[in-house]
């Protein structure tokens, strides 16, 4: 019994040693507060381990989680070979359809274990319903749908995104259909200044972002002429599209940041944010104005030119407003000829003194002049200004979407025009080389935002060549398909990056979004959000902080729930977190998806194609 007491007595003075040693570091190292964050780090990371669910990359068939239309190309990646698969009808059992071995093989890199995919094709299934893959040997898919309205929802739910992320108003209960609001933030805006949507997860409203998305919305508009006026918008029901009531939100952004001058400003600038999950949109400190610069005008008067061709059918008021303040800042340009000027407010996206980057936005604002007035002194000016279209359309090339912008103008020089549309081959060519050698047939850019350039690069050239002709092109119409593909559930993952889709068994819940993160909303994510996707290269700082308060982070590196390190294939760089360098969402694009969904929906809707 001595000896016990002995023992215990040791061992309470042991303890009492090492928590005043431990005290006395916490107190160096910042005091008791550190030590009460690491004690609390310490038990947040345990409970987001125990609450782990472990992932089986590529452990199901890789399909469409959402479905394909009846008379669509429909494929699915295996991984590994199989001689025999077979369509179930996911309510009664039936087997629908039997086929034989893979269309193709094809040998692999980059998916770690796993070194042959093997495509299989069930296009033969045409018949409306839901349906599941199994191949030989029991592996099988998510569900989907077959059926001609497949695409509706997504459509639907990725141009809500807009409206949740409209700046300077309310979000309220009726039009949000869920539990995502928040108060007006209008009275935080910079004197004039109205609309426009925060760019991201952040506040902020960006000049960069902003004209990139109104170019793909304008261009929705232009090349699939959507009627829907039933959205759950505000501006639902008044006769106009509602893809073009959202469009003019932020169509009335840009015209209130133009200053007596002519020129326009880069940004509404929210730079300073408290702790994640305590900032949201009407509480945070008031916005301050961007400065005003060659850049951000010239991205203004191409998409205000363009937006006045497109609003003359619906609004001509609203487009003669549109183009009278494109001519505005097209004279502030050739009044500062020699500057590629950019302000330093909220520096995201800034390129001040990139000759470069100028020539391209000042190329885009010609050619939007060109197209809605004809004036031959615009096409001078694209002349003067233009780049070859050597990369896929960005915010930091313009001189994609200003090629598109020409191609429209019927003013514009027929060699012209023919030169462009070369380079639109050999680019639309090279995506779909690159999805043909690809498991899942999307063609990324392994870069920050995956999913959204994978959906610019097969928006601009590969629809654009399906829009000519869908029989002549018809491999470049399946490859903008298989990137809707991809991002609804035909990939490693076999994940859906958009969130909130109905019928999905396994999609996006979570998303780095500031105020949904103070919100504290269940489910987390509105429908409709584009994650950003894998990243090759994930930012070093996406790290997660278990000890945050009021909420722990979870960031890419270092989440016990999902666990990266340097060897983790390209296709796994993707957490479903707080991690801002892959699922955050953007305008840029979201509104890049938006146009690939338009698209999608209206190859389903469209009579099918002799091929």
């Amino acid at each position: 019994m001595r000896e016990r007491r002995w023992i215990r007595t040791v061992s309470v003075l042991v303890l009492a040693v090492l928590a005043a040693l431990a005290l006395l570091a916490a107190r160096r190292a910042g005091g008791v507060r550190a030590l009460a964050g690491k004690v609390l780090g310490h038990r947040a990371s345990r409970a987001r381990y125990a609450a782990r669910v472990d992932e089986a990359p590529f452990g199901l068939l890789a399909a469409s989680q959402v479905g394909y239309a009846p008379a669509m190309v429909k494929q699915f990646s295996a991984p590994g070979r199989f001689t025999a698969f077979q369509v179930v009808d996911d309510h009664s059992g039936e087997v629908v359809l039997r086929s034989g071995p893979p269309v193709r093989t094809l040998s692999v890199e980059g998916l770690g274990a796993i070194r042959e995919v093997a495509i299989g094709d069930f296009s033969a299934l045409t018949r409306a319903g839901r349906y599941h893959l199994v191949i030989d040997g029991g592996l099988a898919s998510h569900p989907f749908e077959v059926g001609a309205d497949v695409f509706d929802g997504p459509v639907r739910a990725v141009q809500r995104v807009f409206y949740f992320q409209r700046a300077f108003t309310a979000i309220d209960a009726a039009h949000a259909r869920g539990p995502w609001v928040h108060g007006s933030d209008a009275a935080l805006a910079p004197a004039g200044v109205r609309k426009g949507w925060h760019d991201a997860g952040d506040f902020s409203i960006y000049s960069a972002s902003m004209n990139t998305a109104l170019y793909w919305m304008l261009e929705a508009a232009s090349d699939f002429h959507p009627a829907d006026d039933d959205t759950g918008i505000p501006e639902s029901g008044n006769g106009v599209p509602d893809l073009l009531d959202e469009a003019r939100w932020g169509l009335e952004w840009l015209l209130s940041v133009q200053d007596g001058s002519g020129g326009f400003q880069n940004t509404t600038c929210q730079d300073h944010y408290g702790p994640y999950g305590t900032n949201a949109p009407d509480t945070v400190p008031p916005y301050r104005h961007g400065e005003v610069g060659t850049l951000a005008t010239a991205r203004a008067v191409g998409t205000l030119a363009y937006a006045s061709a497109v609003f003359r059918r619906v609004d001509p008021e609203f487009a003669r407003s549109c183009l009278a303040a494109a001519r505005r800042g097209d004279a502030y340009l050739r009044d500062h000829p020699d500057e590629a000027s950019d302000g330093s407010s909220c520096p995201a996206y800034r390129a001040d003194g990139n000759r470069e980057i100028d020539r391209h936005v000042r190329m885009y604002a010609a050619a939007g002049l060109l197209l809605a007035t004809g004036d031959p002194a615009a096409r001078e000016a694209f002349e003067r200004s233009y780049v070859e279209l050597d990369y896929d359309p960005s915010y930091h090339h313009f001189n994609g979407f200003a090629a598109q912008l020409y191609l429209r103008a019927e003013a514009g020089d027929p060699e012209r025009k023919r030169a462009i549309m070369e380079r639109l081959r050999i680019h639309a060519d090279r995506a779909k080389a690159d999805g043909d050698a690809q498991p899942f047939q999307w063609a990324p850019r392994t870069h920050w935002g995956s999913i959204g350039a994978a959906f610019v690069r097969t928006d601009a050239y590969s629809i654009k060549a399906c829009l000519q002709d869908r029989v002549r092109f018809a491999a470049d119409c399946d490859q903008a398909l298989a990137t809707v593909h991809y991002v609804l559930g035909r990939n490693y993952l076999h994940f859906s990056y958009v969130s909130g889709l109905p019928g999905v068994t396994h999609g996006r819940q979570w998303a780095f979004h500031h105020w949904l993160a103070t919100l504290g909303a269940t489910p987390h994510d509105f429908p409709g959000m584009v994650a950003g996707g894998p990243n090759a290269s994930p930012e070093a700082a996406d790290r997660s902080k278990s000890w945050a308060r009021p909420i722990p982070v979870w960031g890419y590196w270092g989440d016990p729930a999902f666990p990266r390190d340097g060897n983790t294939p390209f296709e796994q760089r993707y957490t479903d977190n707080d991690s801002w360098s892959t699922n955050e969402i953007s305008l840029d694009w979201q509104a890049a998806a938006l146009y690939g969904f338009h698209f999608a929906r209206w190859v389903a809707h469209a009579p099918p194609a002799s091929r």
